[in-house]
């Protein structure tokens, strides 16, 4: 969720459409210095392709926000950004992940380190204060 007008100079989170189909495990990388975003190499995934060096080759799609707009998307899909190149716009967001009830803890490397839990094993149901469940009133 956007907490700043986002254009591409700013900072808008590009896509590569349909790429969450192509049933391909991509080795994670950081989205730029300062992100916060660690990822232990995996040697079963792929190197993420040159997609900034081939961008005709992709495609690639973006959208500006306003503050309270949001990205809701597959987290298989390829996607990154340049980072913000404006002086003068800051670039402030928001993100949440939302998985099924049928969810269990997987221990693979290459996994953000943010969303790994070191007292849960492979396998078990996401539960707790870190993995904290919504409950939808009709």
């Amino acid at each position: 969720m956007s907490l700043d007008p986002v254009e591409k100079a700013s900072g808008a989170l590009e896509f590569v459409r349909g790429s969450h189909r192509w049933n391909r495990w991509f080795q994670p990388e950081a989205f730029g210095e300062g992100s916060g975003a660690e990822y232990e190499r995996n040697p079963d995934f792929e190197p993420m392709p040159d997609i900034e060096g081939n961008r005709g080759e992709f495609d690639i799609i973006s959208w500006d926000l306003q503050p309270g707009d949001l990205y809701v998307f597959q987290g298989m899909a390829v996607h990154g950004v340049s980072g913000n190149r404006s002086t003068s716009r800051r670039r402030r967001g928001y993100t949440v992940r939302y998985i099924g009830d049928d969810i269990r803890y997987d221990q693979r490397k290459g996994l953000s380190l943010p969303i790994c839990n070191e007292h849960m094993s492979h396998g078990d149901r996401l539960a707790g204060p870190q993995y904290p469940q919504v409950i939808a009133k009709r």
